[in-house]
């Protein structure tokens, strides 16, 4: 089996490092790993297939990363850090009897290093979308998973922004894809700036809408 690890990424000064630390932590698993890079500067990478994508958007890079993944388990994770890839083997353990793996801020054992004002903000988008698309899990806007290739085959995807994990829940309920959450801690950024802003808060509350209405 192999596993492939999509690293969107733009304008991330730590990347080689956090590369680096993936193949240490999968050092025992066949994988693979791919950076789909929207960066001002085009980075050196080692270690990985690089990527420039061509689309806009953190869901999109990842839909542009699986034209070159060659793995049955697709790992989305951000290349900051906040994500620790030693979290990645659990999740992986995971898809022996669930087909989308969530690593959960909010779950028992979960936490954030997020600042208050980024935390009740998560909360009100986590609330709307889980209470609008009937969603029973409590992080559906992490970005950090782990997902059979054949979920994202069978799915029609179309993101808006950030939040394709999202849009993969909802859309793979009608197909009878099995979901679980894994509590991980999410960590303060090493380096770098974040890419959230309120543009994006205000694509994802767009989204949640356009996929309850099917527009």
């Amino acid at each position: 089996m192999i596993v492939s690890i999509i690293i969107p990424t733009k304008n991330e000064p730590l990347i080689n490092e956090f590369i680096e630390e993936v193949h240490r932590v999968l050092k025992n698993f066949k994988h693979e790993i791919i950076v789909v890079d929207k960066s001002n500067v085009t980075p050196c990478v080692k270690g990985a297939k690089l990527i420039i994508q061509k689309t806009d958007g953190l869901g999109k890079a990842i839909i542009e990363g699986l034209k070159h993944a060659s793995g049955e388990l697709i790992v989305t994770v951000d290349g900051d850090f906040s994500h620790d890839p030693k979290h990645i083997p659990e999740l992986i353990e995971k898809t022996n009897g669930y087909d989308i793996v969530i690593a959960s801020r909010f779950v028992c054992g979960g936490s954030t290093q997020d600042k208050t004002h980024r935390v009740l903000i998560s909360k009100f988008f986590r609330s709307l979308a889980s209470f609008v698309l009937k969603l029973n899990i409590k992080d559906p806007l992490s970005g950090y998973s782990v997902i059979k290739r054949s979920v994202y085959d069978k799915l029609k995807l179309n993101p808006i922004g950030y939040k394709i994990n999202m849009e993969i829940l909802y859309k793979g309920k009608k197909f009878g894809f099995k979901s679980i959450e894994v509590p991980i801690v999410f960590h303060k950024r090493r380096a770098g700036k974040s890419k959230a802003r309120i543009k994006e808060g205000l694509k994802t509350l767009i989204f949640i809408f356009k996929l309850k209405f099917g527009l």
